[in-house]
Parts: C-alpha cells; sequence; structure tokens
C-alpha cells in the first residue's frame, strides 16, 4: 500500500555503562491486511532500524573493519540486560491512503558485546517492541470498508484436500 513518510524520528537511550544508543525506524513497505467491522484499517509493515552508539573514551576498542553476524554478537555478549534510561521516544508517522498510521520502536533489553566496530565502538545488541497505532477519520473508514469489498482477498475456514 502506498504511504508518505511524514516524520522519522529517533529514540534515544542512556545506558548504565555510558552509552548513548540512538535507534530509528524506516517503514519500507506498508500492507493491507484486512479491515475491521467499522471500517478500521489493519496493516502489517516492512522496516529496518538503524543505530548510532556513542560511548566514552575509554570504552572504545581496537577498530574492526570485519562483518560481524548477529549470532557473532550474541555469543560474545559481555554484560546482559544492562539498565538505560530513556531520552527520547519518538513517534514515526505515515500517511497512507488517509490514515494515518504512528510507528514508535521501543528499547526493552540492552547488551554490550566484547566485539568492535569500524570506530573502535563497542557493538550492543538491542531487543526492542515496535508500537503500531493508527487514527482513521470516519470518511476514511468508509473507503477502507470499500476496499475490503472489492480488493482483499476473502479468506476461507481451514479445510483439508
Amino acid at each position: 500500500m502506498p504511504f508518505d513518510t511524514v516524520h522519522e524520528g529517533w529514540s534515544i537511550y542512556k545506558t548504565k555503562d555510558g552509552a548513548v544508543i540512538k535507534m530509528k525506524l524506516i517503514l519500507l513497505k506498508l500492507l493491507l491486511t484486512d479491515v475491521d467491522e467499522s471500517g478500521n484499517p489493519l496493516f502489517a509493515a516492512g522496516s529496518n532500524l538503524i543505530f548510532a552508539v556513542t560511548v566514552p573514551h575509554e570504552m572504545k576498542g581496537a577498530p574492526n573493519d570485519q562483518p560481524v553476524t548477529q549470532k557473532q554478537i550474541q555469543d560474545s555478549l559481555v554484560e546482559s540486560d544492562i539498565p538505560f534510561e530513556t531520552v527520547k521516544e519518538e513517534w514515526n508517522t505515515y500517511n497512507a491512503e488517509g490514515a494515518v498510521v504512528n510507528v514508535k520502536p521501543i528499547a526493552t533489553v540492552i547488551s554490550r558485546s566484547s566485539l568492535f566496530d569500524g570506530n573502535g565502538d563497542p557493538i550492543y545488541y538491542i531487543q526492542y517492541q515496535p508500537i503500531v497505532k493508527g487514527d482513521v477519520a470516519p470518511e476514511v473508514r468508509r473507503k477502507f470498508l470499500k476496499i475490503k469489498r472489492e480488493k482483499l482477498p476473502k479468506v476461507k475456514g481451514n479445510h483439508r484436500s
């Protein structure tokens, strides 16, 4: 489903070990999966996250230009579930066929590995939860009900061949 980006902001966290972690969710794809009986659209989203880490000089290590996998990061965790404070969490806002879709990624667990990136910053493993909410005006709900009737595939009950 086509959408326009209205705003994509950063969520910022400060960890007990002194790191400042910035996280941004970028929406790549928005799929209309269903429309409820009131005309509220239900979406599935494809997204990507980007991170930026700033640490005190004493936390830096030898720069590593080699790519690392998520498994390597998970296997090299030296501090799990680091306490952190939320500095800022912004809603990303998108307009999709008149529906306003808001998405906010929220960090739930931050852990530090023994690995370092190309700048010598420690590589963190961040678990997060995306929160999605929408706002649809009554006239737009009618439009989505029409889309449901005309374009969304009909889902039949489970049956075996």
